[in-house]
C-alpha cells in the first residue's frame, strides 16, 4: 500500500507569515534559479504538491527558503520549510557549512576536495547562494603552533614559500583565462598540498604565514566558481576563507572576501543583503588601516548604495576611494594592491548608474586600456562594457572597435561572465543591422557563441568584476 503523504504544515506556515501566494512562491523561486544561472518552471500547481507532501529535488528546497528569507526578512533554513528531509539535501555535507562546531580547515579541505572529484562536482555547482551572516572573527583555536624545541616533521620557510608562490600562479592563471581554466587542479592542489601542510605542526610565524596563504587560495577558489557562474559554490569558498581569516586573526583577507561577497549578493538579486557585507568589509578594512584597501571596499560601498537609489554618500565614498588610493603605496600582488584601472571601472559603473554618462564613458576607456597583458578577463570585460555604453548611446562606429578587442580576447577565456556579456552584446548590436560594421561583429559573435564559454539559460549580465 503506497505511503500516504502528511500535508506540509510548515510550508503552510511559512507562506502565511510572508504573505504569499502559491503562484508567488513558484515564480520567486524560478527568478532564484534564473539568477544564479538554472533554469526553472513551476507555478501554483507545484507548490499545491509541495503543500500536500511531496518533496522537490536538490536544490529546489535552497531557492525556497531563500525566498521565503527575502519575503519574511528573516533567516529561514531548507529544513524549515519541511522540504529537506536532512542538512545535506542541497549536496553540501561539511559540518562547518551548517553552523555546527568543527575545523574550518578540514572543512575547507573536504570542499577543495569534492570539487576536484568529478564525481562529486555537480552536487556542488548546484548549491544555492543564500543570504547568511557571515562567519565572524572568533578562532576555533586550533593548536597547531610549536615551539623550536618539537622535532619531526614541521611546516618549513620553504614549505610556505612554494604555497605562496603557487597561490600567485593559481590568481594569475584565473585572471589570464578566466574562472573555468583550471579550478579543479587549484582545488586538487590545495586539498593535498596545502592540506598537508595545515595537518604538520608549524612554528608560530610560519603558521600565520600559511594562514594566510590558504585564505588567499580559498577565495581565488571563490573567485573562479564565482566566474564559472557557481554562485553557491563560490559563497562556500568565500566563507571558508573567512573563518580560514578568523584563525589568523587575518582582517585584510576578511575585507577583501566581504566585499567578494558582495559582488555575488550583487549578481544574484539580493541587494540588501550585498550593502550589508560592503558594510562589514569597511569595518574590517578599517581595523587593517590600509589605503588601497580601504579604497576597494569603499567603491564596493557606493556602488551597492547606487544600485539602491541612494546618491547622497555615493559622491563621498568615491572621493574617499579615490584620495586613499592615490595615498597607497602597495606591492604589486592580487590580494596587496587595488589597481586604478579596477578603480575606473567600478567609478565608471557607478557614475553611469548616476547618470553622468562623458565621465562613465572616461573612466571605462581607461580601465579597458590601462589593464596589463595577465589581466586579459578583466580587460576583456571592461572592453565589452565600454562597446555596450557606446550602442546605448548610438556610437556604433566606436562601439564596433571595442566590441572588436572583446572578441580578439573572447577565445582565450574560460568564463561565464564573459559568455553572458557576449550574449548581451549580440542583443544590442541587432538593433544596428544596417550598419556593416555591427553586422560583421554579429557575424563574428555568432561563430563564438558556441564556444567554450556558451551561457547556461538563465544567466544575467549584471558585470561587477573589480
Amino acid at each position: 500500500m503506497p505511503r500516504r503523504r502528511t500535508r506540509n504544515a510548515l510550508l503552510a506556515q511559512l507562506l502565511a507569515e510572508a504573505n504569499l501566494s502559491a503562484a508567488q512562491l513558484a515564480r520567486d523561486v524560478d527568478r532564484l534559479a534564473a539568477a544564479q544561472g538554472m533554469s526553472l518552471r513551476y507555478d501554483r500547481t507545484a507548490v499545491a504538491h509541495w503543500l500536500a507532501g511531496s518533496r522537490p529535488k536538490a536544490p529546489v528546497p535552497e531557492f525556497v527558503a531563500e525566498a521565503l528569507t527575502r519575503r519574511t526578512g528573516r533567516p529561514i533554513n531548507p529544513e524549515e520549510t519541511g522540504l529537506a528531509e536532512t542538512a545535506a539535501d542541497d549536496g553540501w555535507e561539511d559540518e562547518v557549512e551548517r553552523g555546527r562546531p568543527g575545523d574550518p580547515l578540514r572543512g575547507l579541505v573536504t570542499l577543495a576536495r569534492a570539487d576536484a572529484d568529478p564525481a562529486q562536482r555537480p552536487r556542488l555547482v548546484r548549491v544555492v547562494f543564500r543570504q547568511s551572516v557571515p562567519p565572524g572573527l572568533e578562532p576555533v583555536g586550533l593548536p597547531r603552533d610549536v615551539g623550536p624545541g618539537v622535532r619531526g616533521a614541521q611546516v618549513s620557510e620553504a614549505d610556505v614559500v612554494r604555497a605562496r608562490y603557487m597561490s600567485d600562479q593559481f590568481a594569475r592563471n584565473w585572471s589570464l583565462f578566466g574562472g573555468g581554466h583550471g579550478r579543479s587542479s587549484f582545488a586538487s592542489y590545495l586539498s593535498e598540498d596545502i592540506g598537508r601542510l595545515l595537518m604538520k605542526p608549524a612554528l608560530p610565524l610560519l603558521r600565520k604565514d600559511l594562514l594566510s596563504v590558504t585564505g588567499q587560495l580559498a577565495h581565488t577558489l571563490g573567485d573562479m566558481a564565482a566566474d564559472a557562474g557557481h554562485a553557491g559554490l563560490a559563497q562556500r569558498y568565500y566563507y571558508a576563507a573567512l573563518r580560514t581569516a578568523a584563525e589568523n586573526q587575518d582582517w585584510r583577507t576578511r575585507a577583501i572576501t566581504l566585499r567578494a561577497l558582495s559582488v555575488q549578493a550583487v549578481r544574484v538579486g539580493a541587494l540588501s543583503y550585498a550593502i550589508d557585507l560592503a558594510d562589514r568589509a569597511i569595518t574590517a578594512a578599517d581595523v587593517e588601516n590600509g589605503d588601497d584597501l580601504r579604497a576597494f571596499v569603499l567603491v564596493q560601498r557606493a556602488y551597492v548604495r547606487v544600485l539602491s537609489g541612494e546618491s547622497r554618500t555615493v559622491y563621498r565614498d568615491m572621493d574617499t576611494a579615490e584620495a586613499c588610493l592615490d595615498r597607497a603605496h602597495s606591492r604589486p600582488g592580487p590580494f596587496t594592491c587595488y589597481p586604478k584601472a579596477g578603480m575606473a571601472y567600478r567609478k565608471g559603473l557607478v557614475l553611469l548608474r548616476l547618470g553622468d554618462t562623458p565621465a562613465a564613458l572616461d573612466a571605462l576607456r581607461y580601465a579597458a586600456e590601462d589593464r596589463p597583458s595577465h589581466e586579459r578577463r578583466r580587460r576583456a570585460l571592461s572592453q565589452v562594457r565600454v562597446a555596450l555604453v557606446l550602442l546605448d548611446l548610438g556610437q556604433v562606429d566606436e562601439a564596433c572597435v571595442y566590441g572588436r578587442l572583446f572578441m580578439e580576447e573572447y577565445p582565450f577565456l574560460r568564463s561565464q561572465r564573459s559568455a553572458v556579456l557576449l550574449k548581451e552584446l549580440q542583443a544590442r548590436l541587432v538593433r544596428f543591422r544596417r550598419v556593416p560594421e555591427a553586422v560583421a561583429l554579429i557575424n563574428r559573435i555568432s561563430h563564438l557563441a558556441a564556444g567554450p564559454g556558451t551561457v547556461r539559460s538563465g544567466a544575467r549580465a549584471i558585470d561587477t568584476s573589480d
